[in-house]
């Protein structure tokens, strides 16, 4: 933590000294639980002018949704699953969640390096590095709210948890399937992708495409 704030101290100094300010839209540390995190987020869903992109609200429900699957695969596993099911990992911890698998596991392209240090491949910060500098360019606009909300989502969540309502909670069929409730899964919205499984793809008329991506729940287990 003191090493974090001195590194804050620092660039703020080199910022004042060098007659640039900080800019005004910044991502916290990637080795920090709260920027990594906050990448996973972004990672997952569209901007203006990507593929899927339809609108603000709608990436950011996207990003919400995300996070509420992560955090169920944890705090909501349902009755007759076990959570290796849903997360290839027993766990408590959100990091532990996203990085299961390695490279190419649970979250693809996140993952623990040597020693346990959450790692990233490289095209992530290549499109990162992109987004945020199209949010410093003039005025705060979409791209600034968006990347503010997912490094404000994440921040949350590790201070006192997700303040918004889970979308699927409620869920209990589609079509004629009894299903669990909550998303447990989501992928990107192509009709040939599919989790198999137990898992069930949440259709349109329930709210299952956000930010490009299909979430699905779960089958009921009796």
């Amino acid at each position: 933590m003191v090493n974090q704030r001195w590194g804050v101290v620092v660039a703020l100094l080199f910022a004042l000294f060098s007659g640039r300010a900080p800019a005004a839209v910044q991502l916290k540390p990637l080795q920090t639980e709260e920027g990594y995190v906050a990448r996973l987020l972004l990672n997952e869903v569209p901007f203006p002018g990507e593929r899927g992109w339809v609108s603000e609200a709608d990436t950011k429900a996207a990003m919400l949704q995300i996070l509420w699957v992560l955090h169920s695969r944890i705090e909501h596993v349902p009755a007759g699953y076990r959570q290796k099911e849903l997360a290839a990992v027993s766990t408590s911890d959100i990091i532990d969640v996203i990085t299961a698998g390695g490279v190419h596991g649970q979250c693809d392209g996140f993952y623990r390096a040597g020693g346990g240090r959450v790692a990233v491949v490289a095209r992530v910060p290549k499109r990162l590095d992109n987004l945020l500098r199209i949010a410093n360019q003039g005025k705060p606009g979409r791209f600034a709210r968006l990347i503010n909300y997912a490094q404000g989502l994440s921040s949350a969540y590790f201070s006192g948890g997700i303040k918004e309502a889970d979308t699927f909670a409620g869920l209990s069929r589609v079509g004629r399937t009894s299903v669990t409730g909550r998303a447990y899964s989501w992928m990107q919205d192509r009709d040939y992708y599919h989790p198999g499984g137990d898992f069930v793809k949440i259709p349109n008329t329930q709210g299952g495409s956000l930010g490009g991506n299909r979430f699905s729940t779960l089958k009921e287990r009796k």
